[in-house]
């Protein structure tokens, strides 16, 4: 019995707010959006949803008022952020070894021969170990 009220109170919600659906969306991105949008609220995921009809999602949509094209476009940029880590963890790595290979030889400029040659001999001894 609750059910059925529940089920006709959602219907009435999905005609008065059915407007807000901009866009034709496929089952799988109406999905994504409604994860992306609990993740990032801190809610708990929809059980069953990849189970769920497209008239259902959409009614969680209009129930919760969500915007897919931003969740879409946010979860697109976490993508790209994502592919782009690699090469971007890999130059921000070789810029630090730069830096310090720069303040080593900024260094060892200062030292003078004695000086110079017992570092090395310290750097050797290091190395042959």
């Amino acid at each position: 019995m609750i059910y059925k009220i529940d089920l006709k109170i959602r219907v009435r919600l999905y005609n008065k707010y059915s407007i807000k659906m901009k866009g034709k969306y496929t089952r799988y991105d109406m999905i994504g959006a409604i994860n992306h949008w609990c993740s990032k609220n801190g809610l708990d995921y929809f059980t069953y949803i990849e189970k769920k009809t497209k008239s259902q999602l959409e009614e969680i949509v209009v129930y919760y008022d969500i915007n897919i094209d931003e969740m879409l476009l946010e979860l697109a940029q976490q993508r790209e952020k994502a592919k782009n880590f690699i090469p971007n963890m890999e130059a921000t790595i070789k810029k630090n070894i730069d830096f310090f290979v720069g303040k080593i030889q900024m260094l060892e400029s200062l030292l003078n021969e004695e000086q110079k040659q017992k570092y090395f001999e310290y750097c050797n001894s290091q190395n042959s170990e």
